[in-house]
């Protein structure tokens, strides 16, 4: 159990603003919303350690690059100058230059993956995939791309969560807390696992996330991601709750860009997402009805063959993967 200041050793000397640092390639952290505390727990170097505190507020950056994943409830994350909403389900991948905080809802558990870049620059020297998240990596390891300000985001393509992700965070943490001789191989292998499953489209979306944004490209940026996140199923009162502005306005800026409405956008979605239950799933017609929000399976027949002119078990019939 860790007394007095159980962050103060986490913390760089001598910098203005607090960096957060672990001194190994690899550390995991969990944070766990309990009542008006929150429970730390530290993976790291074989061993596992824990504590009970306030919850820590202060604008940080870290030495390393930071994989943060909702596992249960929700949190509201400040980057930079941004306040963004994340589920369970949905996390963000973070280069050493982002400033960031976190707040905890009731309930909420959230695991976050340090990873060092002489770690990442060693695995990519032998082994390493080409989508955004491996590029997005390699790019921030270059010394002349440090001050770029953008982040990748990440949330579930499909109304569930991947059983398959948390088995290797699952994995990842028990390679990180052993002492077993070769736990180093198995710790790299699981790594490059697991960003090549963040690149699974089966499984998540993701999306670069550019903090210098002009306030359109933001705000255009936040409904389709809201949309998105939401499988289509979300109102407009619902992302003017979530992003504090009119949605006659939202409305008008998304129109602009995508040639869109935020009710036809939200069609869109909604529709492709039951394509996709329907093509790469075993779920049941009521299930997915359920999943995606809909009221009854009656409604989501007539909804899906007014989209695509099939009826759900058509489509399944003749598109299935």
């Amino acid at each position: 159990m860790m007394t007095n200041d159980p962050f103060s050793e986490l913390h760089s000397a001598n910098t203005e603003i607090p960096q957060i640092r672990t001194h190994s390639p690899i550390a995991i952290f969990y944070k766990q919303k309990i009542g008006e505390k929150i429970l730390y727990t530290k993976v790291q170097d074989g061993e596992i350690s824990a504590f009970e505190d306030d919850e820590y507020h202060a604008l940080h950056k870290n030495q390393n690059f930071e994989l943060m994943y909702v596992l249960h409830g929700e949190l509201t994350n400040f980057i930079e100058d941004k306040e963004y909403l994340f589920h369970a389900g949905e996390g963000c991948l973070l280069n050493t230059q982002i400033l960031h905080r976190e707040i905890l809802s009731d309930g909420c558990n959230v695991v976050f993956l340090n990873l060092s870049p002489a770690l990442l620059r060693d695995l990519f020297a032998n082994d390493s995939g080409d989508g955004p998240i491996f590029q997005f990596l390699q790019q921030n390891l270059q010394s002349d791309a440090q001050w770029k300000r953008s982040y990748i985001e990440f949330s579930p393509c499909l109304p569930y969560q991947s059983e398959g992700f948390h088995v290797i965070i699952d994995s990842l943490q028990l390679e990180v807390a052993t002492s077993k001789i070769g736990r180093s191989y198995f710790q790299r292998g699981l790594i490059l696992r697991l960003l090549d499953a963040l690149e699974n489209a089966n499984q998540f979306t993701l999306q670069q996330i550019d903090l210098d944004l002009s306030k359109e490209d933001y705000l255009v940026n936040r409904v389709i991601h809201l949309i998105e996140s939401r499988f289509g199923n979300i109102s407009r009162k619902e992302i003017e709750a979530a992003l504090h502005y009119n949605p006659e306005y939202l409305n008008r800026l998304l129109k602009r860009q995508t040639k869109m409405t935020i009710a036809t956008y939200a069609q869109m979605i909604r529709t492709q997402k039951a394509q996709q239950l329907l093509n790469t799933t075993d779920l049941t017609i009521q299930l997915i009805a359920e999943r995606l929000g809909f009221s009854s399976e009656a409604y989501f027949y007539h909804y899906f063959k007014k989209q695509t002119g099939f009826s759900p078990n058509q489509y399944r019939q003749k598109f299935r993967l």
